[in-house]
């Protein structure tokens, strides 16, 4: 609380030292003006020393004169928005230019040389122009930076340079002021024209405009109360010219002129109806951002509460990269006479961060147990289709399986001789290999080519010379088939094989196609004149038998549900 009682206090104390600034300058701008005015209507017609006469005069538009340029140049640097900044310079170099215009004609020629009606005419360049500026700024009030005056507003530049244009030429159609034969006694003795009326309604209407747009933007929203400062302004300035017209008042016109139409736009700029950068100081002391502005030096001229002491290597560094210090970010920016330093709060983002790979490493986490998971359920996918495999094979072998224990058996008890239960035993583990090759081929492809029948046939037929059976075994067809048909036709081979085992010598095995299928033709003999071989029926071949003299040929060949690429 004690903290929050500070920092109001000082605030205070800041706005009162500011208007008290304010309030000292208006005071010596206003001691300026009654100096001036008091050169003009005291001390100038109490003198006839002519040197001093004109040292007065001179004194007087020193001070009128500059105080306008100095408005001007407070001006440049005040306004913010470029349109509005850019018309009010020129409504500065107009006025310039009436006062200007107005001392050399009253105090510095012979007011009956042509120069000085010409310098008359000049007045009222700045008379039409500055009450059509007013018009354009009051549009631009309230609005953003972005904004630009109507297109049509841009042709009342044409009536208001045409009556500069008719004025300028007044000496020959004398329409705006009448003189006498040969222009005699100008100054002093002339009327006024009807386009004299159009000029004055010119510069009333377009003043008028601006007075009163002035005060309907100058109302507070949402009240029907108005700000005051453009309103004591503009009601003053009514009264002025209402009464100089009624010959109450006698002045420098112009020099009052340019004072009221300055105190207007001025009052506008003091009411915020003209964005300017006044009190950026204690804005920029107030602000919560960690700010300091240096000179060329990096000497510290300026900083914000919030603002810690930078040091200098740290601001050196900044002006070329940004410079992360902690949970902070320094950054730089050139600027008109120095540099400004701003630091950006990163602990949000340094928090979000942290998050962020604390979410990573959970994430990583993750990834390892599901990597490690899904290695596991690949070992275990890969552990059950080789218990598929095997129980595949076992089940297509169980027959030849379950033989070969019955030799070994028989083998072992004496019942049969053990190097012909050894030789019809490793006839029939050929047989059990190559089939269980086969049944894994099949799995990784639909498809199997005859040669891997052949390779088959071949061990089987080079195990059978071990029991005195010769053969042979050739492929003329070459070519891929399905697995079942190869399954069907070595499942045939052998089962006549082991059925003639001790009947036949030989045997002949082609792959062959029969009627477009394949098949497998086999030939077999024997030494035995009665020798009848068995051929059994398969419901995936179809057989035919023919008996050649003394050896039989079958021909099996794949019925149904062959398919060959």
């Amino acid at each position: 609380m004690l903290d929050l009682l500070c920092f109001i206090s000082k605030r205070l104390e800041q706005m009162f030292m500011s208007k008290k600034r304010s309030i000292a300058y208006l005071m010596i701008i206003a001691a300026a003006l009654m100096f001036a005015y008091l050169l003009r209507f005291v001390f100038h017609h109490k003198t006839d020393n002519a040197l001093f006469a004109i040292s007065m005069m001179t004194l007087r538009w020193l001070i009128q004169v500059p105080m306008t340029v100095l408005w001007m140049i407070s001006i440049r640097r005040r306004i913010l928005n470029p349109s509005i900044r850019k018309m009010l310079l020129t409504v500065g170099g107009l006025l310039l230019f009436w006062q200007v215009v107005r001392v050399i004609k009253y105090d510095y020629i012979i007011i009956t040389e042509p120069i000085g009606r010409y310098l008359w005419y000049c007045f009222y360049i700045p008379m039409v122009l500055v009450p059509l500026i007013g018009v354009f700024v009051v549009s631009h009030i309230g609005k953003g930076e972005g904004y630009r005056s109507p297109k049509w507003m841009y042709l009342l530049l044409v009536p208001a340079f045409s009556l500069i244009a008719i004025v300028f030429t007044n000496d020959i159609h004398q329409k705006v002021f009448t003189f006498n034969p040969h222009f005699y006694n100008y100054n002093y003795d002339y009327g006024y024209g009807f386009m004299y009326i159009a000029v004055m309604a010119w510069f009333v209407c377009l003043a008028l405009f601006f007075v009163i747009g002035l005060m309907v933007k100058s109302r507070v929203p949402g009240s029907k109360r108005f700000q005051a400062l453009p309103l004591v302004i503009a009601v003053l300035g009514i009264l002025f010219w209402g009464s100089y017209s009624a010959g109450l008042i006698e002045c420098d016109l112009t020099a009052v002129d340019c004072i009221i139409i300055i105190m207007l736009l001025e009052s506008a700029i003091q009411s915020g109806l003209i964005p300017s950068n006044m009190n950026y100081r204690h804005l920029f002391d107030a602000s919560t951002i960690s700010a300091e502005i240096t000179d060329k030096n990096l000497s510290v001229r300026y900083k914000t509460q919030g603002a810690d002491d930078t040091p200098k290597a740290l601001l050196q560094k900044a002006l070329s990269d940004p410079e992360q210090i902690g949970d902070y970010v320094l950054h730089s920016q050139p600027i008109h006479a120095g540099y400004v330093f701003w630091k950006d709060d990163i602990r949000p983002v340094n928090r979000l961060m942290e998050s962020i790979s604390e979410a990573n490493d959970v994430l990583s986490e993750n990834n390892e147990l599901l990597r490690a998971e899904i290695a596991l359920r690949e070992k275990r996918v890969q552990a059950d289709e080789k218990t598929r495999l095997y129980d595949n094979i076992a089940r297509a072998l169980s027959p030849q399986l379950n033989k070969v224990e019955s030799l070994i058996a028989s083998a072992r008890n004496g019942s049969m001789d053990e190097k012909r239960a050894l030789s019809e035993i490793c006839v029939i583990s050929a047989y059990i290999k190559r089939k269980a090759n086969l049944i894994l081929l099949s799995d990784e492809t639909a498809f199997l080519p005859t040669g891997e029948m052949l390779y088959s046939l071949k061990e089987s037929i080079k195990n059978l010379t071990l029991l005195g059976i010769n053969g042979s075994a050739n492929d003329l067809v070459n070519e891929e088939t399905d697995a079942d048909s190869i399954f069907a036709l070595y499942d045939f081979f052998e089962t006549i094989v082991e059925a003639h085992l001790g009947s036949i010598n030989k045997v002949d095995v082609k792959i062959v196609k029969h009627e477009n299928a394949l098949a497998l033709r086999m030939e077999l003999s024997s030494a035995s004149a009665d020798f009848h071989p068995i051929f059994p029926d398969s419901p995936k071949l179809s057989v035919k038998v023919l008996q050649k003299n003394a050896f039989f040929e079958c021909i099996a060949s794949v019925s149904r549900g062959g398919n060959q690429k």
